[in-house]
């Protein structure tokens, strides 16, 4: 290879290098515009001194996020909970409806499909 495409290379390789430090640098001094109960939350996941979380068995796993979830206070605003099954090409489909409370009519909608492997969270 040619000079140039050494330098090119090495350019581009410190430029990523110095991407990523400084991106780590950034979310561990905690990022302001994330929400304050979602940070304290990674922070408490982020505080053992134990295995990180992929490398630990699906039930410590689960304890982990339970006691981190278990250390940080959130209110909830009232809601009216409900339940309904549909009908779907004839299988039946159980539907969890969470309202604000007391709200009636039509409202803009949000859905959310935690995914993660469906080994963590409740």
């Amino acid at each position: 290879m040619s000079k140039g495409t050494n330098m090119k290379t090495f350019s581009k390789v410190m430029t990523g290098t110095l991407l990523a430090l400084s991106i780590g640098s950034a979310f561990a001094g905690g990022d302001p515009a994330i929400e304050h109960n979602t940070q304290a939350f990674l922070d408490a996941l982020n505080s053992g001194t134990g295995k990180p979380i992929e490398q630990l068995s699906p039930k410590d796993a689960r304890a982990v996020l339970v006691g981190a979830q278990a250390g940080v206070k959130l209110t909830l605003p009232k809601a009216d909970v409900s339940e309904k099954t549909i009908n779907v090409d004839g299988q039946p489909i159980s539907l969890n409806i969470v309202r604000p409370a007391g709200v009636k009519g039509t409202l803009p909608v949000f859905m959310f499909f935690h995914g993660g492997g469906w080994v963590l969270g409740d």
